[in-house]
C-alpha cells in the first residue's frame, strides 16, 4: 500500500488534483512489471511521468537515479527532464520526500532513444570490436560518405550497378535508406539476396496458364518484377557503406542502437549492469519506437517495470521504421504475464470541444481512445472553405489569420506537401504578418533561397542552364525572353567554332550543346565583338555585368563554404532586396536560418565543399526524416510547416490547406517493397502488421499479375490509415480555432481538383456547405495569359509610388524655377549664400548621425550594451586599428584548434607552442566536439546577431559551450560580466539553434595562456539580454538620432 497517492504529490506541483484516469495509471500502474498507457492527443503524457516519477520517489519504490525517462527529441528530454527534476526540488522541501534519501539528490537519467543507445553502445564498444571513440555522422556526413562509398567501389561491389537506371543522387539516397532498415531489422544483403532470387525465381518458371507447359512469357510480367532486380545491388553497396564507416571509425544514427542491441544480446554481464542502475522506466512517444529499438528495449528491460506510454492514432512515422503495431504487441514482448495493466487517458487538456468532436469523428474505425474535452475547455471554432482557386485559398488563410493575429497568440498553417508552400508564405507576408518558415524543405521553396541556391549552382556547374535563365530574367538583371534565346543561340555558334570541341563532337565524344548558356555567358567577356550575336544594347551589357559578376564569384570558391554562400548572398543584393521588401515582419529570417543550415553542415563535414553541399540538398528535400519538430511555437509569428514537422506541438489557431484528393490524402507508397531500393516486408520485424504479396502460392503468370495488383490496393489502404492519422494529428494541434481549406483549381491544371475525403468527412460533420465551381476553365490560367516580363523589380505597387515621387520632385523643381526668375541678381547672390550655409549645417549636423550596423557580431555586442557612447564615436570617425601580436596569436590559435579536432588547415604554429602545450593539458584536449568554429545567426527585430562558437561539447545533462581566449582574464567581478555578454548571447542562439533548453546549455571561457577555465555562475536569459540591447539602442538615438530598435 503506497504511504502517499498521486494526488498528494501532485499538489507539490500544481493546485489541484488529477484526473481519475491519470490517479489510477500513476498508482495502479505495476512497479516491478510492464505497464502501458495509451494516451490520447494533448491529454498531458509529459506531465502524467513527471507525477510518476514523483510519486515512486515520495513512496520510496526508486531513488531519482534509479529512474530512467526516454523520448524521441531533444527538445522533448530536455522539456521532460526540467520538470521532472524542477518537480523533485519542491517535492523535497515536503514531508513526503524520504527520510533516507540524500538533499543533494542525483537527478534521473532523462534522455533520448538514440543517445542512451548510443551511450550503451560506447561503454562496451571494444567488446564488440568498435572504437569508444567512433565519430558520430550527421546527416549530411553520412551522405557524403555513402555517395564515395558508390563512386570508388560501386563497380567492384557489383557489376551491375553501371545498368541502373537512376541518377547518382537517388542511388546515394536508396543506399542509406536501405543501411538504416537493414539495421532496423537486423538483416544481412545475403538475405535481401536471398528473398529477391526466391521471387525471379517463381515468376520465371510461371506458366501462361494454369497447368499449362508454355513457359513464354506474357509482356506484363516483366514488369512486375524488374523494379525489385537492383535491390540486391543496393543491399551489397549498404553493406559496403556499413563496413567503410567501421573502417574510418565512424557510426552513424542507426548504427547507434544496433550496436547497442548486439551489445546487450551479447556481452555477459550488459543486461544485469543496466537492470541494476535502473530500477524504474519510463517510455515516452512508445508508437513511434522501430522494430529495433524495441528489441533493444525488451533484452534491456523484459519483465521489468517500465511504464510506456503512447497513442496508436499518432502513429505517423511509419517510412521510418516505426510501427503503429508496438502498442499492441507491448505485453508479449516485454513478457508481461497479462494484458491486464493496460491504462488510458482520454481527457484532452489541449483541444477545445468541437475540435475533439471533429478529431474523434475522422478517425473512424482506427480510434482507441475517445477523447473528450477538460471540464474548462472551450467551444472553439471550426472553419471550412472551399475556394475557387489556389490564390484565393492563400488570401482566405491570410484573411483567417490576420483576424486571430495578436503578441499573445500563437499560429500554424500546416501542409501535407511543401509544393505550394511559397504562395502561401508570400500571401501571409503581404497581409502584414510576421511567418518564420520551419524545416529545410520549406526553406528550399523561399524565392530568395531559389535565386542563392540557383546561383550557387551557376557557380559550381556549366550545366545549371535554367538556373542562369532564373539569375538572368529576374530582378537583378531583367533581361528578356529574345536575349535569354540568343545566348542560346550564341553557345551553340561556339562550339561550332571550337576546333578540338568539333573533333570531339563528330568522334562522338561530345554532344552538340557542349557548349553551355552558362559557358557561352562567360565567354561573352573575351568575345572581341559580342554585338555580333544579334543582342539588344541594353540585353549586352546585362549579360556581360552578370558574366563579370559570376566570374569574380568563382574566384572566391576557395573560401569556406560559410563565408562563400554569404559572399554570394551579398553580391547578388539578396539581403539589401529582401530588407528593402516593405511587407516582410522580419525580412533576413529565411536567408538566416539558411546561413545556419550551411554553418551546421560545414560543422559536421571535414570537406564542406560546394558540390557535396549541393548534392546533400537534393537529397535532404527529399527526405521526410528531415521533417521532424524542430522549432517551438511562437507568439505573434505564423509558422509555415508540414504536419510531421507539427507532431507534438500546439498553438492557439491551427490552418490545415490545400486539402485535396491526391495530396491530403497522397496517392504515393503503392508499391510497398516491389520497387527500387526496398527492403522486402518478410524481413521486416513488423511484416505482421504489413500487406502481405503471396508470391509464393502462384501458378499461372495472370495470378501473378491479379497478386500484385491485389498486393498494391492492399499496400493502399495501408498508406490510407497512415494518411488519416497524419490528418488526426494535424486537426488536435490547435487550442482555439482550426480552419480547414482546399480549392479547385492550382496553376497549370486542365481538370477542377478533387475535395479530400478528409474535408468531405469534417464538412459532413460540421453540417457545412461549400461554394460550387464556377469555371471549367482554370481561372488562374485565363489570368495569366497577359504578363509583364521581365518582372518590374520594384513591383506594380513600389512603381506607382516612385513615380508618384519623381512628379512631385520635378513640379518642385519647376517652382523653384519660376521663383528664380522673379528674384534680382543681388537678391540671387545672398540666396546662394542662404543654400550654401544651409547646405554646410546640414552636412555638419550629419556627421552626428550614425547609421548602426544591421549584421552585429556577437564579439562587439558588449561594446553595444557597455560603451555605446565610445562604439557611436568609432562609427563616427573610424580609425584603423593597430595590429595587435596577441591577435595574431589568437588567430592562428583558434585555426590550430580546428586542425587539432579534425578540420583540415595550413597554420604556422611555432609562435603558439606555448599555448598548444596549455592545451594539450587541458580537460578540453580530452573531449571530441558536437562542432568547432560553428556559425548561428538569428534575428530581432531590424538586426542579426551573428554568432561564431569556438566548440560545442555534449556534457552529462546538456551542452557546454566553450570560447578560446588567448588574452588576458577579466579584471575583477564587472570586467567577468560584461565579457559574459558575449557567452550569454552565444547560450541563447545554440538554444535558437538546436531546441534545446537554455538551462540545458552552459558557457565557459577557457583562458589559454594562464590555462585557466571560468564558467560564470549567472548568465543573463533572452529577456535580459534583450532589455540590456534595447536599452543601448535608445541611447545610442537619443545621442546619435538613429534608432535602430522597431
Amino acid at each position: 500500500m503506497a504511504k502517499f497517492t498521486a494526488n498528494q504529490v501532485y499538489r507539490v506541483i500544481k493546485p489541484f488534483d488529477l484526473t481519475a484516469e491519470q490517479a489510477a495509471a500513476v498508482e495502479l500502474a505495476s512497479t516491478n512489471s510492464p505497464s502501458l498507457i495509451v494516451a490520447g492527443a494533448g491529454s498531458g503524457k509529459t506531465e502524467l511521468m513527471a507525477v510518476r516519477v514523483l510519486w515512486l520517489v515520495a513512496n520510496g519504490v526508486a531513488t531519482p537515479e534509479q529512474i530512467l525517462g526516454l523520448t524521441f527529441t531533444r527538445k522533448a528530454a530536455a522539456e521532460l527532464s526540467k520538470r521532472i527534476y524542477e518537480s523533485l526540488l519542491k517535492l523535497r522541501d515536503t514531508e513526503m520526500w524520504p527520510e533516507d534519501l540524500d538533499y543533494d539528490f542525483v537527478a534521473p537519467t532523462i534522455s533520448t532513444y538514440n543517445a542512451y543507445a548510443n551511450n550503451l553502445f560506447r561503454d562496451n564498444a571494444l567488446a564488440i570490436g568498435y572504437e569508444p571513440e567512433a565519430v558520430l555522422l550527421s546527416e549530411a556526413a553520412a551522405f557524403q560518405l555513402a555517395r564515395e562509398v558508390v563512386l570508388k567501389q560501386g563497380a567492384s561491389v557489383d557489376s551491375r550497378l553501371a545498368d541502373l537506371e537512376s541518377n547518382l543522387n537517388s542511388i546515394v539516397e536508396a543506399v542509406l535508406a536501405m543501411a538504416a532498415s537493414m539495421n532496423d531489422n537486423l538483416v544481412s544483403a545475403q538475405e535481401v539476396e536471398g528473398v529477391i532470387e526466391s521471387v525471379v525465381s517463381v515468376l520465371d518458371n510461371l506458366p501462361k496458364s494454369e497447368g499449362s507447359s508454355d513457359l513464354a512469357k506474357f509482356a506484363y510480367m516483366d514488369s512486375l518484377f524488374t523494379p525489385i532486380l537492383g535491390t540486391p545491388i543496393i543491399a551489397k553497396l549498404a553493406d559496403a557503406y556499413r563496413a567503410e564507416k567501421q573502417k574510418q571509425g565512424f557510426v552513424d544514427y542507426s548504427d547507434q542502437v544496433v550496436l547497442a542491441e548486439r551489445a546487450a544480446r551479447l556481452i555477459p554481464g550488459v543486461v544485469a549492469q543496466v537492470q541494476e542502475s535502473f530500477k524504474q522506466v519510463l517510455l515516452d512517444e512508445y508508437q513511434d519506437t522501430s522494430f529495433l529499438q524495441t528489441r533493444l528495449l525488451q533484452n534491456l528491460f523484459g519483465g521489468t517495470s517500465v511504464f510506456a506510454v503512447g497513442d496508436p492514432n499518432q502513429s505517423i512515422y511509419g517510412w521510418r521504421g516505426a510501427s503503429a503495431s508496438n502498442l499492441t504487441n507491448f505485453y508479449r514482448d516485454f513478457g508481461a504475464e497479462s494484458a491486464s495493466a493496460s491504462f488510458t487517458l482520454s481527457t484532452s487538456w489541449r483541444n477545445p470541444g468541437v475540435v475533439l468532436e471533429l478529431a474523434n469523428d475522422l478517425i473512424g474505425d482506427l480510434k482507441v481512445v475517445e477523447l473528450k474535452p477538460s471540464p474548462n475547455a472551450e467551444q472553439g471554432e471550426i472553419s471550412i472553405d472551399f475556394c475557387q482557386d489556389l490564390k484565393s485559398e492563400a488570401e482566405r488563410v491570410a484573411q483567417w489569420f490576420k483576424a486571430r493575429n495578436s503578441p499573445d497568440q500563437t499560429s500554424a498553417l500546416l501542409l501535407r506537401k511543401r509544393s505550394q508552400m511559397h504562395l502561401f508564405v508570400e500571401t501571409l507576408e503581404a497581409a502584414g504578418l510576421e511567418v518564420e518558415v520551419v524545416g529545410l524543405g520549406g526553406l528550399l521553396e523561399m524565392p530568395e533561397i531559389v535565386d542563392l541556391v540557383s546561383a550557387l549552382r551557376v557557380l559550381h556547374s556549366p550545366q545549371a542552364g535554367s538556373q542562369l535563365i532564373r539569375l538572368l530574367t529576374g530582378p537583378r538583371w531583367r533581361i528578356g525572353a529574345k536575349d535569354i534565346e540568343r545566348l542560346s543561340r550564341y553557345a551553340s555558334r561556339r562550339a561550332k567554332i571550337d576546333e578540338n570541341l568539333r573533333d570531339r563532337q563528330q568522334e562522338g565524344f561530345a554532344p552538340e550543346d557542349a557548349v553551355s548558356i552558362v559557358d557561352a555567358l562567360d565567354l561573352l567577356i573575351e568575345d572581341k565583338s559580342p554585338e555580333k550575336a544579334g543582342f539588344s544594347d541594353v540585353g549586352l551589357a546585362r549579360m556581360l555585368d552578370a558574366a563579370r559578376l559570376l566570374r569574380t564569384m568563382r574566384r572566391q570558391i576557395g573560401l569556406s563554404l560559410v563565408d562563400f554562400v554569404r559572399s554570394v548572398e551579398q553580391e547578388l543584393w539578396l539581403d539589401i532586396e529582401v530588407l528593402a521588401n516593405p511587407r516582410r515582419k522580419n525580412p533576413m529570417a529565411h536567408l538566416n536560418a539558411f546561413a545556419a543550415i550551411v554553418s551546421n553542415y560545414s560543422a559536421n563535414n571535414q570537406q564542406a565543399y560546394l558540390g557535396a553541399f549541393l548534392d546533400w540538398l537534393d537529397f535532404a528535400d527529399q527526405r521526410e526524416k528531415f521533417e521532424v519538430p524542430t522549432s517551438s511555437p511562437e507568439r505573434g509569428v505564423v509558422q509555415v510547416l508540414t504536419i510531421h514537422a507539427a507532431k507534438g506541438l500546439e498553438w492557439n489557431n491551427v490552418a490545415v490547406a490545400n486539402l485535396i484528393e491526391g495530396d491530403f490524402p497522397s496517392n504515393r507508397g503503392g508499391s510497398g517493397w516491389i520497387k527500387f531500393g526496398e527492403l522486402p516486408y518478410p524481413l521486416r520485424g513488423d511484416h505482421d502488421a504489413l500487406p502481405v504479396w503471396n508470391y509464393q502460392g502462384l501458378s499461372s503468370q495472370p495470378q501473378a499479375k491479379s497478386s500484385v495488383e491485389e498486393f498494391k490496393l492492399a499496400m493502399k489502404n495501408h498508406q490510407l490509415n497512415e494518411e488519416l492519422r497524419l490528418m488526426y494529428v494535424a486537426v488536435t494541434r490547435p487550442k482555439s480555432s482550426l480552419l480547414l481549406t482546399g480549392s479547385y483549381w492550382k496553376p497549370s491544371n486542365k481538370k477542377p481538383r478533387e475535395v479530400s475525403r478528409f474535408l468531405s468527412s469534417a464538412l459532413e460533420k460540421t453540417k457545412t456547405e461549400i461554394s460550387a465551381i464556377e469555371s471549367e476553365v482554370n481561372p488562374l490560367e485565363a489570368e495569366s495569359l497577359v504578363e509583364q516580363w521581365p518582372l518590374d523589380p520594384l513591383g506594380e505597387k513600389h512603381r506607382k509610388a516612385l513615380q508618384s515621387a519623381s512628379e512631385q520632385t520635378l513640379d518642385a523643381i519647376e517652382r523653384l524655377e519660376l521663383e528664380k526668375a522673379g528674384i534680382d541678381f543681388s537678391n540671387q547672390i545672398q540666396a546662394d549664400i542662404d543654400l550654401l550655409l544651409a547646405e554646410q549645417a546640414e552636412r555638419l549636423a550629419s556627421q552626428d548621425v550614425v547609421k548602426l550596423p544591421v549584421r552585429v557580431p556577437a564579439s562587439s555586442f558588449k561594446d553595444y550594451v557597455v560603451s555605446i557612447e565610445e562604439l557611436l564615436e568609432r562609427f563616427r570617425r573610424p580609425v584603423p586599428a593597430k595590429p595587435y601580436k596577441e591577435t595574431r596569436k589568437g588567430t592562428l590559435f583558434h585555426g590550430w584548434v580546428e586542425q587539432y579536432f579534425g578540420v583540415p588547415t595550413n597554420n604556422d604554429v611555432t609562435e603558439i607552442e606555448d599555448l598548444i602545450e596549455n592545451f594539450e593539458a587541458s580537460r578540453w584536449a580530452k573531449l571530441k566536439p558536437v562542432s568547432v568554429e560553428q556559425e548561428i545567426q538569428f534575428t530581432v527585430a531590424k538586426n542579426t546577431f551573428i554568432c561564431k562558437l569556438d566548440a560545442v561539447f555534449e556534457i552529462d545533462g546538456g551542452i557546454e559551450i566553450v570560447d578560446w581566449k588567448t588574452g588576458e582574464p577579466p579584471k575583477d567581478e564587472q570586467d567577468l560580466a560584461d565579457k559574459s555578454l558575449q557567452l550569454a548571447l552565444y547560450r541563447l542562439a545554440y538554444s535558437k539553434f538546436s531546441g534545446l533548453s537554455p538551462d540545458q546549455i552552459s558557457a565557459s571561457f577557457y583562458y589559454v595562456s594562464q590555462n585557466l577555465e571560468i564558467r560564470p555562475n549567472h548568465l543573463l536569459d533572452e529577456k535580459q539580454l534583450l532589455e540590456r540591447w534595447y536599452e543601448a539602442i535608445a541611447k545610442a538615438s537619443a545621442t546619435a538620432g538613429e534608432a535602430t530598435k522597431n
